[in-house]
């Protein structure tokens, strides 16, 4: 059964002079892991050229290669600190364990390596990944939280047979049902969408709207109170959102950065 790899073009360059192993390790991660796309080099001097051309997230590296040691890379490349991602060395050396750990290593793979070994080394910067867009998306909502927002902002919602300008501040939450969006405004108001909440969650989260559920998208001008031991919040309209157990944790930093 195939990973999915959720970060839309997430890259893997693999730097390995060895034929075989490059693509060993390529035939794992195309059939483990779909949406990953994987780039290939052979040397330090091709190494860099396609690091600066697709930008990976993550590096598999092979230490001893014919033109030098990739640390060599990692220098120049953490000298720019253009952009972050993530490191897997594989190696036949043990000796460079530690020096490889130093470069912030997610995993140090010892030759002949398994499929389960790359599996589990992917699978943990996957997850990597995912926590810090997570908590960058956190951030972000924060920062936008705390701006003055023009309370005129309006957002245009289409329907079968009218189109709504709406201002987002009337707005209290949006719930999903199917391929549908359910705005719930104020006062007692509802607007149904056929786009789905995903697209409203994009355009509303840099003006207060969370996703605290899979379900729903609030805007937080209206909520009240969070009952932690219900797990829902309680709006200015009466309504209680349910929150989930992976958004707990971003609905409680909410309540500390006030």
């Amino acid at each position: 059964m195939k990973s999915s790899i959720k970060h839309t073009g997430t890259t893997c360059l693999i730097v390995e002079d060895d034929d075989r192993s490059g693509e060993f390790i390529a035939s794992v991660l195309t059939e483990k892991f779909k949406g990953l796309h994987i780039y290939k080099a052979e040397n330090l001097e091709e190494a860099e050229e396609v690091f600066y051309t697709i930008q990976p997230q993550l590096l598999f590296l092979d230490i001893n290669l014919p033109d030098g040691n990739s640390f060599e890379l990692l220098e120049k490349i953490y000298g720019k600190r253009e952009h972050d991602f993530k490191v897997i060395f594989i190696t036949a050396y043990a000796d460079y364990a530690v020096e490889a750990f130093r470069y912030s290593a997610l995993d140090f793979l010892l030759k002949p390596v398994t499929p389960k070994e790359i599996e589990t080394a992917v699978k943990r910067v996957i997850e990597t990944l995912q926590q810090e867009t997570y908590y960058l998306q956190l951030e972000a909502f924060f920062q936008n939280y705390r701006k003055e927002r023009s309370p005129e902002k309006k957002i245009v919602l289409k329907t079968s047979d009218r189109i709504h300008v709406i201002k987002t501040k009337d707005i209290c939450y949006a719930q999903a049902d199917n391929n549908y969006t359910v705005f719930s405004l104020e006062p007692d108001k509802k607007i149904v969408v056929s786009q789905p909440l995903k697209v409203f969650e994009e355009k509303l989260s840099p003006l207060g709207f969370m996703r605290v559920h899979q379900s729903y998208l609030v805007n937080f001008a209206h909520v009240v109170m969070y009952r932690k031991k219900e797990e829902h919040l309680v709006l200015n309209n009466g309504s209680h959102i349910p929150v989930s157990k992976s958004k707990k944790a971003g609905v409680l930093l909410f309540f500390d950065s006030l």
